[in-house]
């Protein structure tokens, strides 16, 4: 689990988050990028997970992450 009062864990989460909901959503549409984008992440977590800690660098934390994404793909709001 992940520390509810650590400011930098919970904005990191919701970072993770926002991106991964919002990749899952690019997914299920025809949105501005196309349908050949939304049909390279799916609705795949692994693929997911890689292409938000892609996005947010190195300093992204594996564990929150991964707890994001899999958040946002059970369609569970975020928890902080």
């Amino acid at each position: 689990m992940i520390d509810a009062t650590d400011p930098d864990a919970c904005s990191q989460y919701r970072r993770a988050y926002g991106e991964a909901a919002r990749l899952i959503e690019i997914a299920r549409f025809d949105h501005c990028f196309g349908r050949d984008f939304a049909a390279g992440i799916g609705g795949r977590v692994e693929a997911i997970a890689a292409e938000v800690v892609r996005r947010m660098g190195r300093a992204a934390n594996a564990d929150l992450v991964s707890l994001a994404v899999r958040d946002a793909v059970a369609g569970r709001p975020p928890r902080w």
